[in-house]
């Protein structure tokens, strides 16, 4: 039984030392497709007020997310994390970023942080004429 304990416990702890020594966590999430903009576009750090956001008329529409996690805390804004949204960013399509929610969690063993960019795109009128396809 201790050396079951033992076991688990070494495993454990190399996956806790795996992920501190690979870095942040990063995921994506698409919810409308749009032509890459080259892996290092120019976008724009907005801050979003939500009716640009929610409203039919509104400037932006949400086209992906990107978060990363990691141990520790995230700075949103390092040039590290900034190197590691900007081209999924501009690989989505998007022309701005800004930051959709920022959580952190801290208990007696570990601390651990996550952030959530959305990314976002000018939104087009709706009476643009269909795209060929």
């Amino acid at each position: 039984m201790r050396r079951m304990v033992g076991i688990r416990y070494g495993i454990g702890l190399a996956c806790v030392v795996l992920a501190v020594a690979c870095g942040p966590g990063v995921g994506e999430m698409r919810m409308q497709s749009y032509p890459s903009r080259g892996a290092n576009c120019e976008l724009e750090f907005v801050k979003l007020d939500m009716q640009d956001l929610s409203s039919p008329t509104g400037k932006w529409e949400m086209i992906g997310y990107v978060t990363l996690g990691d141990n520790g805390k995230l700075d949103p804004f390092s040039d590290e994390n900034r190197a590691l949204v900007r081209p999924r960013a501009c690989d989505m399509g998007g022309e701005a970023v800004t930051i959709a929610n920022s959580a952190s969690n801290e208990t007696l063993l570990s601390t651990g942080s996550a952030v959530s960019y959305s990314i976002l795109r000018h939104r087009e009128a709706k009476d643009a004429a269909p795209k060929k396809f």
